[in-house]
């Protein structure tokens, strides 16, 4: 092996991410609403090693899969609170619990609050990924902002990754991952052409005696039988039967799903599309956090909207999603620097696709 090509398969082994942040912000109103202006009444962060999510899940069934999963025993948390420096809205505070009332004795969100914030980010073992559900459009746009009119930078190294986009993603691979068959095109073809051929009228046939029907024999021998085509299920079960002769088990079955073949693969899965810049919008309230949650884990969501609770939930999910959650994470992610704070005209530099 050449030095050059060690030493890139010695890089390309390297985590990207050694830490996941998961951050969730409350405010006094949506920044649509104010014209982007809008302040922070709550932070919270849970930190941990992004490892955990490596271990593997082998011969899980579906009620495995739908428990929730332990705490990380080695879990860092940072839950903040602050006056907010504008009028909280009804809405927001029917919805979050906060007031300016409440919140009156507490310290603003200033220098100092802002480099515990820092010091605590710099204290968790990197690289550390930002995440937060719906960061991209929400979170991270709005802690830019508050940063930036402290004149305070978040860490260099620090990267960001939205899990709301990161769970559709990973939905719509496993969907095509447990698809029973992918038929190539070649078979969607003969399968569109047999669809548009006219079926004979077999019932006039079937009715009239056989003197009255005219058969014209040189043109049947003549003609090459079609070989018929098999649905999935039954193409399954024929070489089943070929290959052991017992078909006492086939029914009900369906083919072997594929397995995950290592890290990098899945890596690939979620490579080539730059999900930052390209926004999709989810199905409506089928990604909502509460309703993820509830899904999954078939338990009631916990307090939605307060931020310690809401990042309690994206723990558990991220948790759940695995190492194909880490695996998007290192190809999606972006440096928390190329977030466009909230209000700026300047948008993302986009790269020529």
């Amino acid at each position: 092996m050449a030095p050059n090509d060690a030493v890139a398969e010695q890089a390309e082994e390297q985590p990207k991410i050694s830490t996941f942040a998961v951050l969730d912000l409350e405010t006094t109103n949506l920044p649509a609403y104010r014209n982007n202006r809008v302040s922070i009444t709550e932070l919270c962060i849970y930190a941990f090693e992004a490892a955990l999510l490596t271990k593997k899940k082998e011969e899980q069934n579906q009620d495995d899969q739908q428990e929730l999963p332990a705490a990380p025993r080695v879990l860092h948390k940072l839950n903040l609170l602050f006056q907010p420096s504008m009028v909280v809205d009804p809405e927001a505070e029917r919805i979050t619990g906060l007031s300016n009332y409440l919140l009156e004795r507490e310290s603003q969100l200033d220098t100092d609050a802002a480099q515990l914030i820092v010091s605590f980010l710099k204290h968790l073992p990197s690289p550390v990924c930002l995440v937060a559900h719906n960061g991209w459009g929400f979170d991270f746009p709005i802690l830019r902002q508050a940063f930036e009119k402290l004149n305070i930078e978040l860490p260099q190294s620090l990267t960001c990754v939205d899990s709301l986009r990161a769970f559709m993603e990973i939905d719509d691979t496993q969907r095509k991952e447990t698809s029973p068959f992918k038929v190539p095109n070649d078979v969607k073809e003969i399968l569109d052409i047999t669809e548009l051929e006219p079926k004979q009228d077999t019932e006039t046939c079937l009715k009239e005696p056989e003197a009255v029907v005219n058969i014209d024999w040189r043109t049947r021998n003549e003609t090459t039988p079609n070989r018929p085509i098999l649905k999935p299920k039954e193409a399954f079960a024929k070489r089943a039967l070929l290959r052991d002769g017992d078909v006492d088990d086939l029914e009900g079955q369906t083919p072997p799903k594929r397995k995950p073949e290592g890290f990098r693969s899945r890596r690939q899965l979620f490579s080539g599309c730059k999900c930052a810049e390209n926004k999709r919008y989810p199905p409506r309230g089928v990604y909502n956090l509460g309703s993820l949650y509830t899904r999954k884990f078939k338990i009631p969501a916990i307090s939605a909207h307060q931020a310690e609770a809401d990042v309690a939930m994206t723990t558990k999910l991220i948790q759940h999603y695995g190492i194909d959650f880490l695996a998007f994470a290192e190809e999606q992610a972006i440096p928390f620097q190329e977030v466009v704070p909230l209000g700026s005209p300047v948008c993302r530099k986009k790269s020529a696709i």
